[in-house]
C-alpha cells in the first residue's frame, strides 16, 4: 500500500506540538453576537489534558463517551480529552431525532455524556439511559446532577496523565447519516484520523497559520477530518459559525485560506451576492466592458472569501455552471471525494483541476475501478470497520486494505476520477431497463433554473425527473417553468439512450431540507424520502406515462 510520509507525530502529539512553537497563537476562536472567545495552542492543550486525566481517572480506558453539542470550541476539545483518556467518542448531530439517539447511543453502549448547547436537548434527553453521568460544555442547558466543564478542568489539573494512546486504539465510532437504513457505526482509530487529516492537508499544501471556518456538523466525518484534525496536523485556527444568520458575518470574520462547502451553500452564497451586491446585468456589463476583476474583488472580499487559497466542494455534484460562475470571479471550487469510512480518496489540486471529474488520487491513496464499475480505493486514513457488524465489514472491507465505496465510475488517462452513479442507486424501469439517475441529474442540474434535481422510474414506464427549482425559477410562472423545463428536458433526452429518457418532471417551489426531512445532516438528498414526499404525483405521473403522453410537467407547491 502506498502510504503518505508524515510528520512523525501522533494525533494528541500535535496538539503537544503546537503549544510547545506557537503557545500564543490562536486555536479555537468564537466571535459571536453574544461572547468573544479565542482559546490558544497552550491553554487548549492545557484543558486537554486536565480533562483526560479526570475522563481517564471516572471512567477508565476504551469508555464510550457521547458528545452533543453544536460546532463550538468545546466540542474539538472534549473530543480530544475523550481519546486522550483512552476513551472513544461517539459524536451525536444537533438534528437527530429521539428514537435514532437512542439507537446509536444504546448499540455503541455510550457511558457518559458531554452535553454543550444542542437545539435538540430536550427532544432527546429521556434517549440516553437513566443516571447516565453528564458534564456541560460551556453554554449548554442545565441538568440536575451534571458537572461542569470548567470543574473538571481543575479537578484534572492536579492528577496525573493518562497512559498515551496507542495508533492502532480505537478513537471514535461515527453514526453515518445515511440516506437509506439504520445508521452503521464506522470505528476510526487514533492512526486513520491523523493519516486522513495529513492526506487532506499535503493534497491541499496547507500551511502553519491556515484560517479554516467550521460550520457542517462536526458529528460528521467529513468535517471532523478535513476541518478539525487538518488544522491541527498542520498549525492551523479554527473559526466557529454561531448560525445560519450569521454565516455571512462569521465567514468574513474568518477569512478563511481553507474551506469546505457543499453545492447548496455555493448556492445560496451565489443568491446572497446577486440580491444584496450586484445583478447579473451588472455582471455582464462589467465583463462586456473588460473590468470584470474589481467586481470579482468585491465579490470576494464580501463574502470573506478574499484570502483563500485552496476551495473544496464536496459530498454531491456541484453544477458545472456554479463552479463556472465562481471561477469567473477567482474563486476556485476543487472538487474532492472521501466517505467515513476511507478519506480522502481524491481531490482536485492547484495546477491539476477537471472541472467535472472529482480529482486525482490523494497523497498515499490507490484506487481501482472492480469489474462490475465500482471504484475502490485504499490508504492510510481508512477506517477499522463498522462496529459490532461484521457481515457490512466484510462486505465494504476487504483483507487487503481495499474499500467498496458503493460509487461507479472511471478513471481517465491523466489519473481522474469520475463519479457516473452509486451502485445501489441505480434502478430498473418497467421496461426491465436499468438507469443511473445521478449522471441524468448532473445534466438537469446545469439549468439555471433547478436547484434541487433527483431521478426517479422504478417500475415506472419512464424516468421522472423531481425537481427544485432555483430562485430564478421561481420568479417565473408555472407555466414559463413547464415549458423551459420541458424544453430543456427534451435538449437532455437527445443525449441519452431510450430506456433513460425523461417522461415527466415533478416541480416543486418548496426546498428540500434536513427541516423536512429530504435532506441529510451533510445536505445529501434522501431518495427514499423525495419519493415518499411525492407518492401521488409519482403515481400521477406513472398513470399519465402509461398512457403513452408525451413529455409533461407535473407543478406542486
Amino acid at each position: 500500500m502506498n502510504n503518505v510520509v508524515l510528520p512523525p507525530r501522533t494525533l494528541l502529539g500535535d496538539i503537544d506540538h503546537w503549544a510547545r512553537e506557537q503557545p500564543h497563537a490562536p486555536w479555537l476562536v468564537e466571535k459571536w453576537s453574544a461572547h468573544e472567545r479565542e482559546i490558544s495552542w497552550e491553554q487548549g492543550a492545557a484543558e486537554v489534558r486536565a480533562v483526560a486525566a479526570w475522563l481517564a481517572n471516572e471512567v477508565g480506558s476504551g469508555a464510550r463517551i457521547g458528545l452533543l453539542a453544536p460546532n463550538c470550541a468545546h466540542w474539538m476539545l472534549a473530543d480530544y480529552a475523550i481519546m486522550g483518556s483512552g476513551g472513544v467518542t461517539v459524536p451525536f448531530f444537533t438534528t437527530m431525532d429521539a428514537e435514532s439517539i437512542a439507537y446509536t447511543a444504546d448499540f455503541s453502549g455510550v457511558e457518559m455524556l458531554l452535553l454543550g448547547n444542542a437545539a435538540n436537548w430536550e427532544a432527546v434527553r429521556g434517549s440516553f439511559k437513566a443516571g447516565i453521568p453528564v458534564v456541560q460544555l460551556p453554554g449548554a442547558p442545565a441538568v440536575e446532577g451534571a458537572i461542569a466543564w470548567e470543574e473538571i478542568v481543575a479537578a484534572g489539573a492536579a492528577l496525573s496523565a493518562p497512559d498515551a494512546r496507542d495508533d492502532e486504539d480505537l478513537a471514535t465510532i461515527v453514526f453515518t447519516s445515511g440516506t437509506t437504513g439504520k445508521p452503521k457505526g464506522v470505528m476510526h482509530s487514533m492512526r486513520s484520523l491523523r493519516e486522513a487529516a495529513g492526506g487532506v492537508s499535503i493534497m491541499a499544501d496547507s500551511q502553519p497559520g491556515a484560517r479554516f471556518v467550521s460550520y457542517l456538523p462536526l458529528a460528521h466525518m467529513g468535517e471532523r477530518i478535513v476541518i478539525e484534525n487538518h488544522a491541527l496536523f498542520c498549525g492551523g485556527t479554527v473559526f466557529f459559525n454561531e448560525s445560519q444568520e450569521s454565516f455571512l458575518a462569521d465567514l468574513r470574520n474568518a477569512r478563511p485560506t481553507w474551506m469546505l462547502g457543499v453545492p447548496r451553500i455555493w448556492e445560496k452564497l451565489q443568491q446572497v451576492v446577486l440580491a444584496h451586491l450586484v445583478s447579473l446585468e451588472e455582471l455582464e456589463a462589467a465583463r462586456v466592458a473588460g473590468e470584470l476583476e474589481p467586481v470579482a474583488q468585491k465579490i470576494r472580499e464580501f463574502l470573506g472569501m478574499d484570502a483563500a487559497d485552496y476551495i473544496l466542494t464536496s459530498t454531491a455534484p456541484t453544477p458545472t455552471p456554479l463552479k463556472a460562475w465562481y471561477d469567473e470571479l477567482g474563486i476556485l471550487l476543487y472538487d474532492g471525494y472521501g466517505q467515513s469510512e476511507i478519506l480522502p480518496v481524491c481531490g482536485n489540486v492547484a495546477g491539476n483541476r477537471k472541472v467535472d471529474s472529482i480529482g486525482i488520487a490523494s497523497p498515499g491513496v490507490e484506487i481501482r475501478i472492480a469489474e462490475d464499475g465500482e471504484i475502490l480505493a485504499r490508504g492510510g486514513g481508512t477506517a477499522l470497520g463498522y462496529y459490532n457488524d461484521p457481515d457490512k465489514t466484510a462486505e465494504t472491507f476487504e483483507a487487503d486494505g481495499w474499500v467498496h465505496t458503493g460509487d461507479r465510475g472511471r478513471i481517465d488517462e491523466d489519473g481522474h476520477v469520475y463519479i457516473t452513479g452509486r451502485v445501489k442507486e441505480i434502478f430498473k424501469t418497467a421496461k426491465g431497463k436499468y438507469v443511473a439517475p445521478a449522471p441524468i441529474e448532473g445534466l438537469f442540474l446545469d439549468s439555471p433554473l433547478v436547484e434541487q434535481a433527483c431521478l426517479d422510474g422504478s417500475g415506472l414506464a419512464q424516468t421522472v425527473m423531481i425537481t427544485v427549482l432555483s430562485a430564478a425559477g421561481a420568479a417565473l410562472s408555472d407555466e414559463a417553468v413547464a415549458a423551459e423545463l420541458t424544453a430543456w428536458a427534451q435538449s437532455i433526452n437527445a443525449k441519452l439512450e431510450k430506456h433513460a429518457q425523461i417522461g415527466a418532471l415533478i416541480v416543486s417551489r418548496t426546498p428540500w431540507a434536513q427541516e423536512n426531512g429530504v435532506l441529510t445532516h451533510t445536505l445529501k438528498i434522501k431518495r427514499d424520502a423525495v419519493a415518499d414526499r411525492y407518492t401521488a404525483e409519482l403515481e400521477q405521473a406513472g398513470d399519465r406515462l402509461r398512457e403513452g403522453e408525451p413529455l409533461f410537467a407535473i407543478m406542486v407547491d
